[in-house]
């Protein structure tokens, strides 16, 4: 077994047992982030079936009626949300009644499958859910990155964070925009022309890139050599409050380019003002 997958496991196994901490007191809204997407909704179901199965050991035991119909999205407590299959605020306006209702077993629980893809309509849509919360409801938002949901919703919910998969860093062909983007906030220039199109970044690669950001941030703020060595408190606290603003113009779908363009301006105002 490669070194890779065995870690792959070892995490899946430390995110289950935490979830069955978690199924003792569950949070009404949990952020499930990183691994891969069949690896998050696989511990969605976990968590369920540890909330409902009959016959738990150590965990639940996978095999009695309760787990087998859980597994197979045929328990009539689960939703499962789809962005990416267009999904509309009357889906959740329609919804919004029975999740008012007792669940007809133990816990009620609804999934967003690739959370980070929805629009700002459907996000504040579930959030208005999320605020006024009801017994025994619980709501998982699933996303690579919790930077990709709206983060009012994020602030409201216990994150869970899984390995990131191999392929969570820049979208191929963008390590040489960032190169182009740390000129940038040096020297000013090298940078704008290069993302001005509209098809320069689709949203999962903005989105990316702001991640890539915020760990060179982070590594800067601890004085680890990055692009942000050593800034100091004030302008990193600037540049977190500018990738927060840039995360919610992607959330709420402003063009790629125009986020990126704005966000590599504000960088170098921030990066080359004087205290």
């Amino acid at each position: 077994m490669s070194s890779t997958l065995s870690t792959a496991i070892q995490e899946q196994n430390n995110a289950a047992r935490l979830l069955l901490r978690l199924a003792e007191n569950p949070p009404c809204s949990l952020v499930l982030e990183g691994g891969h997407q069949t690896q998050r909704s696989a511990l969605a179901g976990y968590l369920l079936k540890a909330l409902h199965c009959k016959y738990p050991g150590p965990g639940p035991c996978l095999e009695c009626d309760m787990c087998v119909k859980i597994e197979a999205d045929a328990f009539r407590d689960l939703f499962r949300l789809t962005p990416l299959q267009g999904l509309s605020v009357d889906e959740i306006r329609e919804m919004r009644p029975a999740l008012s209702q007792s669940p007809h077993h133990g816990w009620r629980m609804v999934v967003v499958e690739e959370a980070g893809e929805m629009n700002a309509s459907c996000a504040n849509a579930l959030l208005k859910a999320v605020e006024e919360p009801v017994t025994r409801n619980i709501f998982v938002f699933l996303a690579n990155e919790r930077q990709s949901i709206l983060p009012t919703i994020v602030s409201r919910s216990f994150v869970l964070t899984l390995g990131r998969t191999p392929g969570a860093g820049l979208e191929p062909g963008h390590e040489g925009l960032y190169s182009d983007f740390s000129g940038f906030v040096v020297h000013g220039k090298g940078f704008m022309h290069k993302c001005s199109k509209k098809d320069s970044f689709d949203l999962s690669g903005a989105r990316r890139f702001l991640v890539r950001i915020r760990l060179d941030l982070a590594r800067g703020m601890r004085g680890e050599e990055s692009l942000f060595q050593d800034i100091e408190p004030v302008k990193a606290h600037s540049m977190i409050l500018s990738l927060q603003k840039a995360e919610q113009a992607l959330s709420y779908k402003v063009r790629t380019d125009l986020v990126m363009q704005w966000l590599a301006l504000n960088t170098w105002k921030i990066f080359n003002k004087k205290q």
